[in-house]
């Protein structure tokens, strides 16, 4: 029986010292994606979907996929940072979320309607870019990004969540009936 406490104890302390914090201090993961994009602003990511959209429209498959990519990234990057501004409320206590005041709370609805609009424009930058690629016969990174959106679409998104469906079903030959 104390061999088996002794485990347990030793299995514990092993997940605790497994599950540290980060170092409050180490901006490298912040620092490397915006590094990669630059810093998104509503404007310049705004200027980036309407540019992607206009080469989708035109059928400019090649340069399509590559606006998409650029938009999808900077759209996800955007809603994580308008996000960031909402993680001292959604990383509080159960009681100390139910105890904030709504006339504190309720102006911050608009932050939260904004992440999700720019992660619902993510997810439709997954599926354009996916068709781009259907479009030009490269069938391994439709058929992957299809499968990525449809790993983030929301199930309300019936529209979207059948876009990519079916464009997968296409691909691998599922017939959609």
């Amino acid at each position: 029986m104390y061999k088996y406490l002794v485990f347990i104890l030793l299995i514990s302390s092993s997940l605790v010292i497994g599950q540290e914090d980060q170092d409050p201090f180490d901006l490298s993961s912040i620092m490397d994606k915006l590094n990669e994009n630059g810093v998104p602003t509503v404007e310049s990511v705004d200027l980036l979907e309407t540019k992607s959209w206009q080469l989708y429209l035109n059928k400019d498959w090649e340069n399509a996929a590559e606006a998409l990519h650029l938009y999808a990234m900077n759209a996800n990057l955007l809603a994580n940072l308008i996000k960031s501004g909402l993680d001292p409320y959604y990383g509080a206590s159960y009681d100390d979320r139910k105890e904030f005041p709504y006339s504190k709370l309720k102006p911050l609805v608009k932050y939260e309607t904004n992440t999700n609009a720019y992660i619902r424009s993510r997810n439709e930058a997954f599926v354009m870019e996916a068709d781009c690629y259907l479009n030009m016969g490269d069938l391994k990174k439709a058929a992957a990004l299809y499968r990525k959106a449809l790993d983030h679409i929301n199930i309300d998104n019936e529209i979207l969540w059948d876009r990519a469906r079916i464009g997968l079903y296409s691909i691998i030959g599922v017939n959609d009936e």
